[in-house]
């Protein structure tokens, strides 16, 4: 039975990933910073005759890192599969977010995914196996208006975890980004209260257009359990990859991007009515619905 440690589990994608691996044996262990916010997990886990357990970790503190590893290794012996997906939203123009909201997204999705990928890859090299899986977003690789402290934050995951797996290539380590695009998680519920954006902001149109993507796509969203499937694809395929998409809004994007200079991506900036903005982006073939 392989081991997997999976952070930011209390609610969303994290416990839908806990719930998932353990239906398919693994022995997991699920972390958040509040243990008590796992007693639904538990309590599904419990109903369904699966074994879970909660461990605390606050991503942030190195103490509670190395403690909640020494723990699952105490425990386990060994941990076979890592998923980061302690993370968390913001959004706001470059010029209006304040300093420490950009520190604040970078602490916990990146640098927190970092630390624990340090703690886990020593054993993982040493047996020549091991799985890591770093949960980011679409927003990883396609940059737009309005997010620039979390798009930054997943870019960044994105480009250090392409480097980690070619440098643990050779010792047998499989490295997985899972990116999805809207998913039906309370991610949408937290709001930064040091982020606003007025009226009279001259950045206001951003603001609506993403606003207006988020309510139109949460209509119909991914949900956790569809992440749940393709990270344990990504874990346990006979022909992995680097990066997984999720979910068709996800997947056109991508595509719609890919098909566009620079150039014409960044005069999407322009001033135009959120019709017009509507019309172009469906031009572009850029999922609405």
């Amino acid at each position: 039975m392989e081991t997997a440690l999976i952070t930011g589990s209390s609610t969303g994608i994290g416990q839908s990933v806990a719930l998932h691996l353990a239906r398919n044996g693994f022995q997991v262990f699920a972390t958040m910073r509040n243990p008590e916010a796992g007693k639904d997990l538990l309590t599904i886990a419990s109903d369904e005759g699966i074994e879970i357990m909660v461990l605390q970790l606050d991503v942030n503190d190195v103490d509670s890192c190395n403690s909640c590893v020494s723990e699952v290794m105490s425990r386990a012996g060994q941990i076979d599969v890592l998923v980061n997906n302690a993370g968390i939203g913001g959004g706001g123009a470059v010029e209006e977010t304040p300093i420490e909201v950009f520190r604040d997204l970078f602490e916990t999705n990146v640098f927190g995914a970092l630390q624990m990928m340090q703690l886990v890859l020593p054993g993982m090299r040493e047996r020549r196996h091991g799985t890591i899986v770093n949960v980011t977003s679409v927003a990883g690789r396609v940059a737009s208006p309005s997010m620039g402290a979390y798009v930054g934050s997943k870019f960044a995951l994105d480009s250090i975890t392409e480097v980690l797996a070619a440098e643990v290539y050779r010792f047998g380590i499989r490295v997985a980004l899972i990116e999805p695009g809207v998913v039906l998680t309370p991610i949408f519920t937290k709001r930064d209260e040091r982020v606003t954006s007025s009226e009279e902001s001259p950045y206001r149109e951003f603001s609506e257009r993403i606003g207006h993507h988020f309510a139109t796509k949460l209509q119909n969203p991914a949900m956790p359990e569809d992440v749940a499937q393709v990270i344990l694809d990504a874990i346990t395929t006979d022909t992995p990859k680097l990066r997984y998409l999720v979910g068709t809004d996800a997947e056109t994007l991508m595509s719609a991007r890919q098909k566009i200079s620079d150039e014409e991506w960044i005069a999407m900036g322009r001033e135009m009515t959120l019709e017009k903005f509507s019309e172009i982006q469906s031009q572009m073939g850029i999922d609405l619905s």
